[in-house]
């Protein structure tokens, strides 16, 4: 009895640390040659990470903080294009009010010099079921700062 439960507990162990790895699989540390450039990168995706919290909640504010003047988007429903700020948040709150987030989630990064990007996917509900959108979201870096270059959903 008492293996049995030793058992079950490396089990657990195992399974909530794959787990929590596995929130992290989709961005790639790399080993960066400053202080500056781990910075910078860090920066990164701190940005990313709002932005997918903002997706995951509904959150346009989250997400618009991030636009620093002009974004390109193609998002289901919409005209694609260049927005500044204040249309592409119009843009981004209509879509998620029509497609109800329930979750999103991240699957790959890359990021070099002063661009970065994200794949993930948009789960929503809609009709009688759950379904998914494909996501992309850029950056580029421009005065210390990560800004929103584009956002593709569909």
């Amino acid at each position: 009895m008492r293996g049995n439960k030793f058992f079950i507990f490396i089990f657990l162990l195992t399974v909530f640390a794959f787990n929590a790895y596995g929130q992290e699989d989709w961005w790639k540390d790399k080993k960066y040659k400053t202080e500056e450039a781990r910075n910078k990168y860090e920066l990164c995706k701190k940005t990313f990470k709002e932005i997918a919290s903002g997706f995951s909640s509904s959150s346009v504010s989250l997400i618009s903080k991030y636009f620093g003047g002009e974004v390109f988007l193609d998002v289901i429903g919409s005209d694609k294009g260049t927005y500044n700020a204040n249309q592409a948040e119009f843009i981004i709150s209509d879509f998620m009010d029509y497609f109800k987030v329930v979750s999103f989630k991240y699957v790959n990064s890359y990021h070099k010099n002063s661009y970065a990007f994200v794949l993930g996917k948009y789960y929503y509900n809609i009709g009688s079921g759950k379904r998914e959108l494909k996501a992309s979201i850029s950056l580029k870096y421009r005065n210390e700062t990560w800004h929103v270059d584009q956002i593709n959903l569909n």
